[in-house]
Order: structure tokens, then C-alpha cells, then sequence
């Protein structure tokens, strides 16, 4: 009698041979996936740092201890080139062919390195007094009323009445200096108005303190 062999098994068993016995292994299973990775979340980030700026009022409670000579001279020319490139800077802002958008750049620049120079030398007259001009002239009141209060607090520095004097001349339009038209809109501010009554007395006010 004759057996017949399946195709099938013949197929296998001729593939066999030819790997060498092992065409007709029984196939292993697939490795089941890992279950999906769940990383912990993230911690929420810090809370900023609440920072002071010239624009914030002064508080007594909150003042920098001042920085002596030594402490200053390093930077001291630094910060005078930086002033000097300020200031003019804002000048150049000043010219009439200029279109809106060069002379919002200019007075960018202009605020950028007076910054760079009070950072050098929290001293510098000149820095601080056109700092104060160019918040005016951009509407930044507080701004611009700080730094004026810095430049009266220091009018009694022997090293720097005489600059500081010649800076208030300009800012009040005496001793035949020409009015300066960046504070035109600060004029009629109540701070303002008590900050130059400060100049002249012995007894100043606190100017921002609250109604």
C-alpha cells in the first residue's frame, strides 16, 4: 500500500533539510508590548523674583549701601563713555528727517547704554539725569521721577554739587540754560512739583509717599 505524504509536510520537510533541520521549528511568540511609560510630571517652576527698578518708588527699607570711591574707580571711565554715547544718542533722536520707527530705536539704544552706565557707576550725574529725560520723553513718569529724586538726594556731594547744579539748571531752565523740553509733560505732576520744591529746603518731603 502506498502512504501518501501531505504536500504540505513534503514542502517542510524539503525546506528542513536544506537549513538544516530547522525550517519547521515551531514559531515563538511575540513579545508583548511594555505598557506605555508614564514619567512623574514636572514640578511647576519657580515664582519670579520680584525685582526693584528705577521705576519702582523708593523705600527706605529696601536702599543699596553706597559704594565708595574705590569701590567705583574701576568702572568710573567706563561708565562715562557709556553716559556720553547715551546722551548722544538721544540727541541724534532729536532730528526731524528721522521717520518714527529710527527715532523709537535711537531712543531704545540711548536708554540701553545710560542703563549700562548706572550699572558701571550707580553715581554717574550724566547717565542719571538724561535717563531721567529719556523716561520723560517716552512717558515712563515714574521712571524719569525716580532717577530726578536720585540726582536732588546726591545735589549735596561735594564731588558732584557742581555737575548736579548744572544739570538743575537745565532741568528748571535757570542761570541762562535753556529749559529742557524732555520733562515738558512731568511740569504739571504733583511729584514732580514737590521734588523741585525739595531742592530749596532743608526740611524735603517724601514725594511719593501715599495720599
Amino acid at each position: 500500500m502506498t502512504i501518501r505524504t501531505p504536500a504540505r509536510l513534503v514542502a517542510c520537510l524539503l525546506l528542513a533539510a536544506s537549513l538544516g533541520g530547522a525550517g519547521c521549528a515551531k514559531k515563538a511568540p511575540l513579545t508583548p508590548p511594555p505598557p506605555p511609560l508614564r514619567p512623574e510630571p514636572l514640578p511647576p517652576p519657580p515664582a519670579p523674583t520680584a525685582t526693584r527698578t528705577d521705576c519702582d518708588p523708593p523705600s527706605l527699607g529696601a536702599a543699596e549701601q553706597p559704594l565708595t570711591y574705590q569701590e567705583r574707580a574701576p568702572r568710573i571711565q567706563e561708565a562715562q563713555a557709556l553716559a556720553n554715547d547715551g546722551t548722544a544718542k538721544l540727541t541724534a533722536a532729536e532730528g526731524s528727517g528721522l521717520d518714527a520707527r529710527s527715532r523709537e530705536e535711537m531712543i531704545t539704544e540711548a536708554v540701553e547704554r545710560l542703563i549700562a552706565a548706572l550699572n558701571a557707576d550707580p553715581y554717574n550725574i550724566h547717565a542719571t539725569y538724561n535717563l531721567a529725560a529719556a523716561y520723560a520723553r517716552i512717558d515712563r513718569k515714574m521712571c524719569s521721577l525716580r532717577l530726578l529724586n536720585r540726582l536732588i538726594l546726591m545735589r549735596d556731594h561735594a564731588s558732584r554739587k557742581t555737575e548736579i547744579n548744572d544739570k538743575l539748571d537745565r532741568l528748571l531752565g535757570r542761570n541762562g540754560k535753556k529749559l529742557d523740553p524732555d520733562f515738558h509733560d512731568l511740569r504739571q505732576n504733583a511729584t514732580f512739583g514737590c521734588l523741585i520744591n525739595n531742592i530749596g529746603t532743608t526740611q524735603p518731603k517724601d514725594c511719593f509717599a501715599s495720599p
